[in-house]
């Protein structure tokens, strides 16, 4: 079987998907391809190579983000122009923007799978976005032969809104190689001080919200003077955020890593994880921190309370930073609660959420189709 795999979003947990997906499928026998595009993280290339290496060919075509303009016709041109010169048997799209235009260029006879990661419409972004967003499923939902869900809060809101029938819907959670997963954290030592540390991992922007946790902080350093917090990432919202610190007066307890290709490995600087996000899918920073033994602090937004479930983190209401602060002064507070937490996390991702899981329900799909 040939498939095509369509991302635009080469960063975060859809690059992390991605990554796990396709080698797995070629060890598996399946001939894989895929598009990708260099404008949102040009590092990408490096992760081309290396899937090139592992028997995926790939192919870059830039597609920008948002809908419209000259940039979109360039992209779908040369999408179509790759579908009309190369056949495959399944065409998978990956999130919002290659959804929207893997599904406008694919031919009529080939099957489309769509995982959006995130619902576009599903956030709060914009109100006229998610209109546009929303509006864009409905009219290309008949090109889609079957939607993959990465939780069931997606697939919720993916029947609600008619999208398509049960027959054609799928959730697949996210999973994690375990074995490459603890490779990673083996070859770090943990760094063993009196200091407590906070980690958040994500790209700075609003939707990972981490302006609310620099805002909880001070509450949290009130109670546990050797609070430090730890944000692994970069993004639109970095100098913003850099301000904040500022202007709080926790700068000096708050680390930046700045862009890295390689988060895995900060997980086991961290004795806590808080995710404070305004929206979710099926979230790999949590699913990450849980495989590391972390206990996590996350808002309870998208499926992220069918991921996080006690004893193995809390999930709590995003009312404001004090509900963020109270869960992590507990947490550090009590090192034995911890432990047992991410002992639970960990068992957890062990039976419900690993890479060969969500590798052989994807097969299954395209078996179907």
């Amino acid at each position: 079987m040939k498939i095509l795999h369509i991302l635009e979003a080469t960063q975060g947990g859809t690059r992390r998907h991605v990554l796990d997906l396709l080698p797995a499928f070629v060890r598996q026998g399946f001939a894989c391809d895929l598009i990708y595009s260099p404008l949102r993280y040009p590092a990408f290339a490096r992760d081309a190579v290396k899937l090139e290496k592992q028997g995926v060919r790939c192919r870059a075509i830039p597609m920008a983000r948002g809908f419209g303009g000259a940039h979109d016709a360039q992209a779908f041109g040369a999408l179509r122009a790759h579908l009309q010169a190369n056949t495959y048997d399944v065409i998978h799209c990956h999130s919002t923007k290659a959804g929207f235009l893997g599904r406008l260029a694919a031919p009529w006879k080939t099957p489309v799978v769509y995982t959006p990661h995130c619902i576009a419409f599903d956030t709060s972004l914009p109100r006229l976005q998610r209109r546009a967003a929303r509006l864009i499923e409905k009219l290309l939902a008949h090109r889609t032969a079957h939607f993959i869900a990465v939780a069931r809060h997606e697939a919720r809101v993916i029947r609600r809104v008619g999208l398509c029938s049960p027959q054609k819907l799928s959730v697949i959670y996210n999973g994690i190689d375990l074995e490459e997963f603890d490779k990673i954290q083996n070859s770090k030592f943990k760094i063993q001080n009196s200091r407590l540390t906070i980690g958040c991992f994500g790209r700075l922007t609003r939707q990972k919200n981490q302006a609310a946790l620099l805002r909880a902080l001070p509450a949290v350093r009130r109670a546990v003077p050797q609070a430090q917090l730890l944000l692994v990432g970069s993004g639109e919202d970095e100098a913003n955020l850099r301000a904040l610190a500022v202007h709080l007066n926790i700068n000096q307890a708050v680390t930046f890593t700045g862009e890295i290709e390689e988060a895995r490995p900060y997980y086991a600087r961290c004795d806590i994880v808080a995710q404070p996000s305004r929206w979710e899918g099926c979230p790999y920073s949590i699913l990450e921190a849980m495989a590391a033994k972390c206990p996590v602090v996350a808002t309870s937004v998208g499926g992220v309370p069918e991921v996080l479930q006690a004893p193995g983190g809390v999930v709590y209401s995003a009312a404001g930073p004090e509900t963020l602060a109270e869960p992590l002064i507990a947490l550090a507070h009590d090192k034995t609660g911890r432990l047992r937490m991410g002992e639970a996390a960990r068992a957890r991702i062990e039976s419900h959420f690993t890479a060969a899981q969500m590798v052989e329900q994807t097969m299954q799909v395209y078996d179907r189709l």
